[in-house]
């Protein structure tokens, strides 16, 4: 039999890169072959290889908050991507493309589409990304983390990673569970200097109370690991990256993080209490990814031009472990696990058409 091909675009962000690895995973376990479409010195760039997933370079910008420039010199960088994913797809004849949103899918949809491969787009966020709203339009079949975000979407969760699935539930991991509160800080798959900055002092003022694990993206390690040290505070654990998230989850009673996408969905699966600081787009979208934690007291949101460490402290003085584990509970009942056997029965049936 011959097996199935799909050509994955996804790039820039983890919130992009990590469900679109999770679904070439499992593509790969069912026998299908995978070919990944990403940008040079991005995430995916260090992350996909290491699968033993072959990627293909392409060069392309965002042109969200770009400079004059590059918006006016744009049309030549997204002709040449689309002529090298062309040139791809004419090669290695997928079956189907998936595009995951991000400027990394845009050329590749277009060239997915002018090739007559069935094209399959996944949003993850509440609000559409500019590139899934305009290639919603050619593409064979939508797919949403949510309802309403896509024209004529179907709804099936977003993708996370078996290992995140089978963290215990709150029950067990709280059961027995004594010491200094543990939080989680995350901002994103890059970090966030406003959390690396903040989060040291507010460790010092706790430092009776709680205990960090803190990933602070690649830039800022060392700068922020000065910080905590300059304050005397070993207990805390500072890296760059962590690649285990799933004992990360487990560790924790609390999570300080943005609200991508991903992270959200991650977090409502696990079952953790969070207090979120979205990411100031224009458009709202990590607020909006929130707001249904917050709606039921599993989570606390804090626009970032609202941050300081009197406000964290605060917020953290008012926790205990009984309530953070009620905040847990509720947060778990909002869990979509499924999303990725969802997502293959769609690919799975388009794929029959071809």
């Amino acid at each position: 039999m011959i097996p199935k091909k799909i050509i994955i675009m996804a790039g820039g962000s983890g919130g992009h890169v990590f469900p679109g690895l999770t679904i070439a995973r499992y593509l790969i376990e069912k026998g299908w072959l995978v070919n990944w479409i990403g940008t040079k010195n991005s995430i995916e760039s260090r992350i996909i290889p290491t699968y033993g997933i072959k990627i293909h370079y392409i060069s392309i910008k965002g042109l969200r908050n770009t400079s004059l420039k590059n918006l006016i010199i744009s049309p030549i960088y997204i002709l040449r991507a689309y002529y090298a994913v062309k040139k791809i797809i004419k090669t290695w004849s997928p079956d189907i493309v998936l595009g995951m949103g991000g400027y990394v899918s845009g050329p590749g949809g277009v060239a997915s589409w002018n090739c007559n491969i069935p094209l399959l787009l996944h949003e993850q966020n509440k609000i559409a990304g500019i590139t899934n709203k305009w290639l919603s339009r050619i593409s064979t079949k939508n797919m949403q983390a949510s309802p309403g975000v896509l024209r004529n979407a179907e709804v099936v969760g977003n993708p996370v990673c078996q290992s995140i699935i089978k963290v215990p539930n709150p029950i067990n991991r709280f059961k027995n569970r004594t010491g200094l509160l543990r939080v989680l800080v995350i901002g994103g798959s890059q970090g966030s200097s406003i959390l690396n900055r903040i989060l040291p002092k507010v460790s010092f003022l706790l430092k009776e109370k709680i205990i960090f694990w803190h990933q602070t993206g690649n830039y800022e390690l060392e700068k922020t690991k000065k910080k905590y040290n300059k304050l005397r505070l070993n207990q805390n654990l500072i890296t760059s990256f962590i690649k285990n998230i799933a004992s990360a989850y487990e560790w924790a009673d609390l999570i300080i993080c943005r609200s991508g996408a991903l992270t959200v969905s991650e977090i409502s699966i696990v079952g953790l209490g969070a207090i979120f600081i979205p990411y100031p787009h224009k458009d709202k979208q990590q607020h909006r990814n929130a707001e249904d934690l917050e709606l039921i007291g599993a989570a606390k949101i804090i626009d970032q031009s609202n941050l300081n460490t009197k406000l964290i402290v605060n917020i953290l003085n008012s926790l205990d472990r009984d309530k953070l584990f009620i905040m847990a509970k509720k947060a778990h009942s909002l869990g979509v696990r499924d999303a990725i056997f969802n997502i293959f029965n769609v690919i799975n049936k388009i794929s029959k058409k071809t």
